[in-house]
């Protein structure tokens, strides 16, 4: 028998809280890749995006060259989320997969901040390392705001930086 819940379940935490963290450090030190939301006169736009996460889990790297619409729209409204899924197309996923929105602030980091974002994301995705050093490309911070874990398909855990 399934333990799939059948009504939405809520909660509220904190980074401080041991469990917590450790299922965002699971979730977003195993996946490499996840979805930056962002938005300019309310048309929303995805994009599939390679990504590297700061140690206390407070700032999130992406980088883009400057010349995109996600650039653009981060530009005129910083305000973005950010998606990272455990899911595998899988027909287990609505039990076993879990799911992070990251709401976050973006900011382009000056010359002495993107040396080390770009080291920082280089680590993590050393193919991307000439990618990520380009004058063209910009590297972004995204200052977390929130987590809103979702797993067990409706259980809703929002996790504060505290």
């Amino acid at each position: 028998m399934s333990n799939l819940m059948t009504k939405p379940h809520s909660k509220e935490t904190t980074l401080a809280d041991a469990e917590a963290r450790k299922t965002l450090e699971t979730i977003l030190g195993g996946q490499r890749a996840g979805v930056l939301c962002t938005s300019f006169m309310d048309i929303p736009l995805c994009s599939q995006m390679a990504f590297a996460i700061a140690q206390d889990l407070r700032t999130l790297i992406v980088v883009t060259p400057r010349q995109t619409t996600k650039f653009d729209n981060m530009t005129a409204n910083p305000n973005v989320s950010f998606l990272v899924s455990t899911a595998r197309n899988e027909p287990t996923d609505p039990v076993s997969a879990q799911a992070v929105t990251v709401t976050a602030f973006a900011t382009e980091l000056d010359a002495e901040r993107k040396h080390q974002a770009v080291t920082l994301f280089s680590q993590r995705h050393p193919n991307l390392s000439a990618f990520a050093a380009a004058p063209d490309s910009a590297v972004m911070e995204l200052k977390v705001d929130s987590y809103q874990l979702v797993n067990n398909f409706q259980q809703l855990t929002h996790i504060g930086l505290g």
